[in-house]
């Protein structure tokens, strides 16, 4: 039995979400000047759009994984 479009487009919004806060922390620096106003632990540049790619990449992989699991094994 096959996924719906729907439901492997949720389980990808899932998979994408958790796997967020895997990519989040990598590759963290701080401020090497600290300005008042500024959180001290506050990232210099957190490179946001490529971590969300890599976390769309990651998550496609797992999501295809699972499927190709789902339709061989079960």
């Amino acid at each position: 039995m096959n996924l719906s479009i729907f439901s492997a487009i949720v389980l990808y919004f899932v998979i994408w979400w958790i796997s967020l806060f895997l990519f989040l922390p990598l590759n963290i620096k701080k401020q090497k000047i600290i300005e008042k106003g500024n959180d001290p632990g506050a990232p210099d540049k957190p490179e946001l759009k490529k971590k969300f790619f890599l976390n769309s990449i990651f998550s496609l992989l797992v999501l295809i994984i699972i499927i190709i699991i789902k339709n061989v094994f079960l």
